[in-house]
């Protein structure tokens, strides 16, 4: 999915995950960081384009990765807003937030490593497209 979708959608997540227990804005600020995060690896070059499509949706889509990185990014979210006593909702809500990336891009034809590092096999279901803006629209009005 494009990065505006799934911005959108770690906001919606982080949002509905924390509640309010947290200021509204940072649980959006920290679901859109963490719904964009899987796709900064677009940004590394991988030598060809071939080899940038298909390394893009890799390591950084993959379910284990996402779960070791999620108690990071919630011991970082905790700490700067000095919320430590929230550190698990916040990892509750950053790991659902960066999983449900790679389960939404599973959705498009392109399909995503969702097993890295044990197997390379794409998973892909093919049921939206990559811009959606059917999609997207409700999603930022939702969280608006």
């Amino acid at each position: 999915m494009d990065s505006l979708s799934q911005i959108a959608l770690g906001s919606a997540v982080g949002v509905a995950v924390m509640g309010r227990r947290t200021a509204v804005w940072k649980a959006a600020l920290w679901g859109a960081i963490g719904g964009t995060l899987p796709d900064l690896d677009a940004f590394v070059d991988h030598g060809d384009a071939i080899l940038n499509m298909t390394r893009h949706r890799a390591e950084s889509h993959a379910l284990f990765i996402l779960t070791l990185a999620a108690p990071v990014l919630a011991w970082i979210a905790s700490r700067v807003h000095g919320e430590a006593a929230l550190f698990k909702r916040w990892w509750l809500a950053l790991w659902l937030v960066l999983i449900t990336h790679p389960l939404l891009d599973t959705m498009t034809v392109y399909g995503t490593q969702l097993l890295q590092p044990f197997t390379d096999h794409p998973f892909g279901v093919g049921s939206i497209f990559i811009i959606d803006p059917l999609y997207t629209v409700p999603l930022i009005v939702g969280v608006v």
